[in-house]
């Protein structure tokens, strides 16, 4: 059934033809590191559309093993890297990094892959900041 769905999926955004990417860790329910693989686009009757395609295995921290599990998990979905046009990470040198970061590795092969950094790991970075840096005040009467 789940292969008939991502098949499905997977139709729907070569009928798009561009995309994006988002790849994030996670710890499965035993506590293993795994990557999420999730794919935007712009369906056929204009509606955009985010799905989650597959978990990929723990393939290490490295940006180099990363991106050579992300390439491959396009290449195993029949999709091209060509096509994407968007990547979205969260703030770690891995994934984010300019100089050889994931974002880097794919922008190499691809210059119309625009990275765009995941506001939500931003935001909470940012707020962990704050919140770490707010010393309390003596009150003023």
């Amino acid at each position: 059934m789940s292969e008939q769905l991502t098949k499905k999926i997977v139709n729907e955004i070569k009928e798009a033809k561009y995309f994006s990417i988002s790849v994030d860790s996670t710890l499965d329910i035993s506590h293993v590191d795994q990557l999420t693989f999730i794919v935007r686009y712009v369906d056929s009757n204009g509606q955009p559309q985010e799905r989650f395609l597959k978990f990929i295995a723990n393939c290490g921290h490295k940006a180099e093993e990363t991106a050579t599990a992300v390439l491959a998990t396009l290449e195993e979905l029949g999709l091209n890297l060509n096509d994407c046009r968007g990547q979205s990470y969260d703030n770690a040198a891995n994934m984010s990094g300019c100089y050889s970061g994931l974002q880097a590795q794919i922008r190499e092969l691809n210059p119309l892959a625009d990275y765009v950094p995941c506001s939500t790991h931003s935001l909470n970075f940012r707020e962990k900041h704050k919140i770490r840096n707010n010393h309390k005040k003596p009150l003023d009467y």
